[in-house]
């Protein structure tokens, strides 16, 4: 009778766990699109679980051909959130996958340059950043990094044909990143890789274009894991023939 009784309260334990557990699995429940000065942010809502920064990743973090994705890996992750869309960021859906979810998002060609996502939690949010790649009007440019101020761009000078700039770094993987310009439909006119040198770093970039234009000088630094962006200095530069 007490083996019988001892089996009865486990099982009844086991079965007060179950829902429990089921409630721990992760749910997509929505998503929203908001507009910043330099990007465009995308916000995935969780609930049922923690979201952790390792879970995530990005098969896909380069938008300027008009597609990005970010998965979540997770024990039974599922999603109930509907596809949305704006007129900057064409539509994000979200495809269930077996143990994962895939942000799909699906943006105007050209428009966005480089993805970069962050977890937050309470509540648990999924957080996508797409970085516009048109020359930054005066609210959109950082000439020190968002992320922390692992990146900045402390001078430029620009003569027709060149830029040269120098700047501080902190903290980058390798003291290596990259420096870019671009023109002024955000396509890329040259890059070349820098190491800083204790702490700080300096660079001529050559490029070329046919008219004076406005553009964009960049240093950026993107994740070991997936290439998506992890740090990104710009500023607004003048080009010219």
């Amino acid at each position: 009778m007490r083996r019988c009784l001892l089996v009865a309260v486990l099982a009844l334990g086991v079965a007060c766990a179950l829902p429990a557990a089921a409630s721990a699995a992760l749910t997509a429940t929505q998503i929203r699109i908001g507009a910043h000065a330099a990007f465009d942010r995308v916000v995935v809502d969780f609930t049922g679980g923690t979201l952790h920064l390792n879970d995530v990743e990005s098969p896909d973090p380069l938008p300027y051909g008009g597609l990005a994705k970010v998965r979540v890996t997770a024990p039974g992750i599922t999603t109930t959130a509907h596809r949305v869309s704006s007129k900057r960021l064409w539509s994000v859906r979200i495809k269930q996958e077996s143990g994962s979810i895939l942000v799909k998002l699906v943006p105007k060609i050209h428009r966005f340059k480089y993805l970069e996502y962050s977890v937050l939690h309470s509540p648990q949010r999924l957080v996508i950043d797409l970085w516009r790649a048109r020359p930054p009007r005066a609210a959109a440019e950082f000439p020190v990094a968002p992320q922390g101020g692992c990146l900045s761009i402390d001078n430029v000078t620009e003569v027709p044909g060149r830029i040269t700039a120098n700047g501080s770094e902190n903290d980058v993987f390798e003291h290596m990143f990259t420096v870019a310009v671009r023109d002024r439909h955000g396509k890329v006119l040259r890059r070349r890789g820098v190491t800083a040198t204790a702490g700080h770093w300096h660079r001529i970039v050559p490029y070329s274009v046919t008219d004076a234009q406005h553009g964009t000088l960049e240093a950026v630094d993107f994740s070991e894991k997936d290439g998506s962006l992890t740090c990104i200095a710009q500023v607004r530069v003048a080009l010219a023939p």
